[in-house]
């Protein structure tokens, strides 16, 4: 019989046309069959082909089932292979190849998932059916490339493995069901009518041209707006032999072609950026149930029991729903929403995940592949920590983290023992807690699970989060949706390792093989928020309005009239593109023949839209947001424009029909008509309304006196400047803090630095590798080895002794990157933990030799005496402050002289040159000792300079910084004139040209000493009386100092 391919004009809902085409099916064959897309769909067809008395004999399927209900009358006993099946076939095929017999596929689960979909669409057509493999005649279709040519090699492996185990594809299926419906055709086939379905595959095409060639009745019922796709299934049938006929159906043939039928035109909101997004959407919903809510009072109706119902139709229902249910439950609105979330999304899916890809990257740094970088300071594991199915809670995950990140040193053994560490001091408090406490059952499973990992024990580690997801109080997971999320956990899990334990068995595949596709498991996940009276701070038990959050797919599955009002939210380009699907799968099944006859996205767009509108008893809205967070431009989806000329199109026509002798009341009347079908737009102005989930409901403002900024109040200014509380409490009393010549330098520099630096104090608290630790290493190298060569009978470096000091140094460098490894982080190690970084301690090395030759011939009188020296308990008074701090270097002669050396890590020292300053330009006369606030930029070794007088009674004639990077070595900085060196090699301070006093000039080392200490006095007269504001930049000391922080807005440090 000719197939018959009707167009209607109905919706969702079963028409009286298609009731009485059902009833004569079914009385002229016995049994009908109809199919539609979702079971949705065929439950509102049952409940309307029953009030219409034709759902006697009628079977209701969707495409699949049907096909599941042939075979398992006509099959051969095989069961059919799911989408987490397949993908675990072939997961374990691609896992026991070798990359060669891979190649030029790549390993990762993007093939996984591009075999499993050929498979479940085109097997058939590339490795056969069953009975041909098994007679090995089967013709394989020739590759057109290598990667074609190990597809079907895969695919035709795959096939085999189905046989093995019994199993087969749906696709296959479908094949051998029309040979054996063309063959005989049994009752529960005589009779089929496919209503609505959008896309038809070449199997159902298949199946239902062998039962209109071999005598049945095949029925497709077409909505007007799948019209185009009507000549493509015309000529499907005609390519298979199949005779067809189409018609209109019924008496709506005639309506009008659209697919926007609703009570009345929507409306259109545009708003103009993201920020206003949320509050401009729930304005809409209830501005929707205040127009449901003034209809039924205009009508006449007394307050109903029931509330509003509004229907809210998104791309990403789910998402918008967290987004909006704070405000609505504002606004006395309820709202849910169906969400299916999966394994990946969930937070054991997650956290397995994350600590098996740590403990990847950890086995591979043991073994050598990798470098420890890649996964220290494992983040991971402090995520792990702070998760609710730890068991553990956030003291602990900030503790751990800590502990981590304050050293580069840890090892793998070090990390299972911090793990078992954290697990057993959790379990020991929940053992003595009381039986009050919430948490006295629950597990802390923090070192099982990863143990469990490391050992390739995948179910070990999900039953004992499982343990942890049973026994959490539901409240810890949330206060309004914990229970829900705490349930959807368990049944992911539960789930997860089943198919682990019993899933992988049945199918002979590894455990290993089946954790990458886990992420496909998913569960239905039903979301609830209620309505909140922020006056009494109340659940609402009796909301005005119910919100339903649903899919376009589902809101079009919807019986017409199911709820009050619709708004479609988020109607842009990028919710709903009008893409065609490309790729490896689409040409394949091209080039195979198999191409069904799916209905163009524009098409499908209309028709949802369409059946979705008329949902909707009342009033209907469409919303988009028109620009993004760059303030770029949102274009509108295709539906959204057209909609946009159909309303206007509808307005020109009331305008073309309207009175033209109408009276001005009249004229006017009809200009606010015309305006209601103008799109509203919405602004990002309200502050309040944009981030406020009340709306600014029940806000108390209030006006506060602020600090202004860069300014310390008069209370904090005593115990945070130059003082502090000795004790607890505010009666302690106060007593001067010990300053020190770096915090003063600072301060000189930029107060507001010094305030952010020392007091607020933003640091890190990761072990770093950088120049800091750089610097430290190399201090300590030093030291020791200013150490170790008295113990060798030298007092200092010499020409003479310079090779065997340079062994000394290899000897000590080596035991201080020893020592290193096993310090703290608090104290700056360096500890390279990559090849990298390895290569830049090992060029540090050189850069030490060059130093020491340098040393060598510089400053020949003087030795190190004191290193390292420290000088806080030797009550030093600086500038009328205590003064502490620790000296590089000390170095004195015989006659007491003293230079005092100040490390520095860095390739050149030249900025730390100073010169007299009472020599004057020789053009303008001027000198900087002229500016009664002269300081030179950098003071430290100044300062020092000058409490070694004090403290030792050392005559200090230099106060100098050593360059130790690069290949340049130098001193450089402020030295009397006898130190100054004449001509090369003459063992005084190589390189250095200007002294004090200077040449024309009348200071002398020692005038400069007290000249600084004079000035730096006056600045912490200032820094004490509070002032932290800024250094000017224009000001000669912020001309030679790069300050470390960019304070203009924004704290940012600066790369220094």
């Amino acid at each position: 019989m000719p197939v018959r391919i009707y167009t209607t004009n109905t919706g969702t809902d079963l028409s009286d046309a298609e009731a009485a085409l059902l009833a004569d099916l079914v009385a002229r064959h016995g049994r009908a069959v109809l199919l539609a897309p979702s079971f949705a769909e065929l439950d509102v067809c049952r409940h309307d082909a029953a009030v219409a008395g034709a759902s006697l004999g009628v079977d209701y399927k969707t495409p699949a089932s049907w096909l599941r209900s042939l075979w398992e009358l006509m099959g051969d006993g095989r069961s059919f292979v799911d989408n987490m099946q397949r993908q675990m076939l072939f997961s374990d095929m691609i896992a026991r190849r070798d990359d060669a017999d891979l190649q030029p596929l790549s390993r990762s689960q993007g093939t996984v998932r591009m075999l499993a979909r050929m498979a479940r669409d085109v097997l058939s057509g590339v490795a056969g059916t069953t009975a041909e493999r098994c007679r090995a005649n089967n013709c394989r279709p020739d590759p057109k490339s290598d990667a074609e040519a190990r597809v079907f090699e895969l695919l035709s492996a795959y096939a085999s493995g189905l046989d093995r185990r019994g199993m087969v594809e749906s696709c296959e299926a479908a094949d051998l069901m029309a040979d054996a419906l063309a063959d005989s055709l049994p009752a529960c086939a005589r009779a089929v009518c496919v209503r609505g379905v959008t896309s038809f595959t070449h199997g159902l095409l298949e199946l239902l041209s062998a039962v209109a060639n071999n005598g049945g009745e095949v029925v497709v019922l077409l909505a007007r707006e799948q019209a185009a796709m009507r000549e493509d299934l015309a000529a499907a049938f005609d390519a298979r032999g199949v005779l067809f006929e189409a018609a209109p159906l019924g008496e709506g043939a005639a309506a009008p072609q659209t697919a926007f039928k609703s009570a009345a035109q929507p409306a259109f909101i545009e708003v103009a950026g993201p920020h206003a997004r949320a509050h401009a959407y729930v304005d809409a919903i209830d501005e929707l149930v205040k127009t449901c809510e003034d209809v039924a009072v205009d009508g006449g109706a007394t307050a109903s029991a029931d509330a509003v119902r509004v229907l809210v139709v998104s791309a990403r229902a789910p998402q918008l729903f967290g987004e909006l249910a704070a405000r609505l439950a504002a606004r006395h609105i309820a709202a849910e929403t169906i969400e299916f979330t999966a394994f990946s999304q969930s937070i054991a899916g997650r956290q397995f995940t994350a600590l098996a890809n740590l403990i990847e990257r950890m086995k591979a740094a043991d073994e050598g592949t990798a470098s420890k970088t890649e996964w220290w300071p494992a983040p991971e594991l402090t995520d792990w920590i702070y998760s609710p199915l730890s068991g553990a809670d956030a003291v602990n995950a900030r503790t751990f983290d800590k502990n981590m990140r304050l050293s580069r040193s840890k090892t793998t053994a070090g990390v299972k023992s911090l793990l078992q560490s954290v697990q057993g001091q959790v379990r020991g408090a929940r053992k003595a807690a009381s039986d009050e406490n919430w948490f006295k059952n629950v597990p802390c499973v923090v070192s099982d699970v990863f143990q469990a990992l490391w050992r390739d024990k995948p179910v070990t580690a999900l039953k004992a989060m499982l343990a942890v997801a049973e026994a959490l109080p539901d409240r810890l997971l949330g206060s309004l949706d914990g229970q829900a999320r705490r349930q959807a956990e368990v049944a992911l899990l539960r789930h997860v390792i089943d198919i682990l334990m019993n899933g992988a068995r049945a199918l002979d595949v590894s455990q290993a093989a089946t954790v990458p596709v886990l992420d496909g498991i998913r569960t239905k996940v039903d979301k609830r928020s209620t309505a909140y009276d922020y006056e009494t701070h109340e659940v609402d038990r009796a909301p005005r309005a119910q919100a339903r959050f649903a899919s376009l797919a589902d809101a079009a599955a919807l019986r017409p009239g199911s709820y009050d009002a619709v708004l479609f939210a988020d109607v842009d380009l990028d919710s709903y593109p009008l893409s065609h699907e490309e790729g490896p799968l689409a040409t394949l099944t091209a080039e195979l023949g198999r191409s069904g006859v799916t209905l163009e996205p524009a098409a499908l767009l209309r028709v949802r839209f369409g059946h979705a509108m008329q949902a909707a008893r009342g009033p209907v809205a469409l919303a988009r947001v028109t620009h993004d967070r760059q303030a770029r431009e949102c274009y509108p989806a295709a539906v959204w424009t057209e909609l946009r000329a159909h309303a206007e199109a509808a307005e020109a026509a009331r305008e073309a029909d309207a009175d033209k002798a109408a009276d001005d009341a009249k004229t006017t009347g009809d200009a606010k008509a015309a305006d209601a079908d103008k799109a509203k737009c919405v602004g990002e102005g309200d502050i309040v309304r944009n981030f406020d989930p009340a709306a600014g409901e029940g806000l108390k403002r209030e006006r506060v006196t602020c600090e202004a900024p860069q300014h310390l109040s008069a209370e904090a200014v005593p115990y945070l400047v130059l003082r502090r509380r000795d004790g607890e409490g505010e009666d302690a009393p106060l007593v001067p803090r010990l300053t020190s010549a770096s915090q003063i330098e600072a301060y000189s520099t930029c107060p507001l630095c010094w305030f952010v630096s020392y007091r607020v104090k933003p640091q890190s608290i990761d072990a770093d590798f950088g120049n800091m630790e750089k610097g430290n290493f190399v201090h300590d190298v030093l030291e020791h080895l200013h150490a170790r060569l008295p113990q060798e009978g030298m007092e200092r470096v010499t020409p003479e002794n310079l090779p065997r000091a340079q062994e000394l140094l290899r000897e000590v460098f080596a035991e201080t990157l020893a020592e290193h490894a096993g310090k703290r982080g608090t104290e700056g190690p360096l500890v390279p933990l990559s090849p990298v970084e390895e290569r830049q301690v090992a060029e540090i090395l050189p850069q030490l030799e060059g130093v020491l030759a340098y040393e060598s011939e510089a400053l020949a009188p003087f030795a190190p005496r004191y290193l390292e020296f420290a000088f806080n308990e030797l009550k030093v008074e600086y500038a009328g402050w205590p003064l502490g701090g620790r000296i590089d270097r000390v170095d004195v002669d015989a006659e007491n002289r003293a230079v005092v050396i100040d490390y520095k890590h860095r390739s050149g020292v030249e900025e730390f040159k100073l010169a007299d300053p009472t020599v004057r330009d020789e053009e303008s006369g001027e000198a900087p000792i002229d500016d009664p606030r002269w300081l030179p930029p950098h003071t430290q070794t100044l300062i020092y300079a000058q409490a070694m007088r004090r403290a030792l009674g050392l005559d200090t004639r230099a106060a100098l910084y050593f360059s130790t990077k690069g290949g340049k070595p130098a001193l450089r900085g402020a030295a009397s004139a006898e130190l100054l060196e004449e001509e090369r090699g003459d063992g005084r301070i190589p390189g250095l040209k200007k002294g004090f006093p200077g040449e024309g000039g009348n200071m002398d080392f020692d005038a400069l000493l007290d000249r600084v200490e004079a000035g730096i006095a006056e600045r912490l007269r200032e820094l004490e009386a509070g002032n932290v504001a800024a250094g000017d930049p224009a000001s000669a000391q912020a001309a030679h100092a790069r300050c470390s922080y960019n304070h203009e807005g924004t704290f940012v440090r600066r790369d220094v």
